[in-house]
């Protein structure tokens, strides 16, 4: 009997009488639930780490808590960074091998006022619904500022957010904020297996309200570099691309990679990992299946998209090009301060 099949064996309500009767302790027991979610954790049999129970040491003064998706809430000091807050979930095919663009947009209010209460600046990687269509609940709900591009901004505008928090950005932007920078970098939407970029395009003026996934287009793809104190460096990818010569001389040291996608890029994990001058920290985002609710586990998209959506084999991959790199994967709204 395997330590699964063991934990599996054993009623979650047994006493520690009854635990201790049966030759083990409560301590042992607890460390077997510690042991069982981890290999049930998608990328740890491959060498990814989880996120400690207490978070992490904390010494560099950052907490990252992963929302879902390619949503991550970074917190520092006083200060709160959103990217691609995005915790509706839309049903709309794409893991059931029945793609629907006229999939209606949902929002989830309660679920988003129960797990983000603030945020100073909002980042959008790109215009798609899985990264902007809770953007605007959560611009009015926080006053946060919100930076992406002009077809970005006029998405916003079309639900009514005020132009004095809106800041358009071309790329190769440097914002300074009061002990912080935000760089954005030019970037490129992961393709689909027809090389295409799904639900192309940029909006030039304000659209009608959208109702449909299909009514937000990715209207540009931005990285984002957050520099803390000047020395503290995070990477935030949103989708599975990237331009290799905007990213010359990059060196963070927490770098937030996507794999989706990347069958389709040659080399994608070695040019990546060489370009970011292999990074301390790897912290894999938008891995998931984004169409199951934050209030279940996540899965990988390994079922529907094979390899390409295997968290396992992106972590292999990862492994095998920066040993020294330590890839950590997080659950939803679990804490990782490194």
């Amino acid at each position: 009997m395997c330590v699964l099949d063991l934990l599996e064996a054993t009623p979650a309500s047994v006493s520690r009488r009854g635990f201790l009767g049966g030759g083990l302790s409560v301590g042992m027991a607890a460390a077997l639930v510690e042991i069982r979610d981890a290999m049930l954790t998608p990328g740890v049999a491959e060498g990814a780490e989880t996120a400690p129970a207490s978070g992490g040491p904390g010494t560099s003064g950052v907490n990252f808590r992963w929302l879902g998706t390619n949503g991550w809430e970074i917190r520092f000091g006083n200060r709160t960074i959103l990217m691609d807050p995005w915790l509706s979930r839309t049903e709309a095919g794409f893991f059931s091998g029945r793609p629907n663009p006229d999939a209606l947009l949902t929002l989830e209010a309660s679920l988003i006022d129960q797990h983000i209460t603030r945020a100073d600046q909002i980042l959008i990687g790109h215009g798609h619904f899985d990264h902007i269509a809770d953007v605007p609940y959560i611009a009015k709900k926080t006053s946060a500022t919100v930076i992406g591009s002009e077809s970005h901004m006029n998405m916003l505008r079309a639900y009514g957010i005020s132009e004095e928090r809106l800041v358009a950005c071309r790329g190769g932007e440097v914002m300074q904020f009061d002990g912080y920078t935000i760089e954005v970098i030019p970037s490129l939407h992961a393709l689909a297996p027809n090389e295409k970029v799904p639900f192309a395009g940029r909006l030039t003026s304000v659209p009608s309200l959208p109702q449909t996934i299909k009514d937000m287009p990715d209207g540009d793809t931005f990285i984002y570099l957050l520099t803390i104190d000047r020395k503290f460096q995070i990477f935030l990818m949103s989708s599975g691309n990237f331009s290799e010569r905007a990213m010359s001389g990059l060196k963070p040291d927490i770098a937030l990679v996507a794999p989706f996608g990347r069958s389709q890029i040659s080399d994608f994990t070695p040019r990546l990992l060489k370009a970011l001058n292999f990074p301390r920290i790897v912290l894999p985002t938008h891995w998931d299946n984004w169409e199951r609710p934050v209030t279940q586990p996540p899965e990988d998209g390994r079922a529907r998209l094979g390899h390409d959506g295997n968290l396992d084999v992106f972590v292999k991959e990862l492994k095998s090009v920066s040993p020294r790199s330590r890839v950590v994967v997080l659950k939803y709204f679990e804490f990782f301060a490194p």
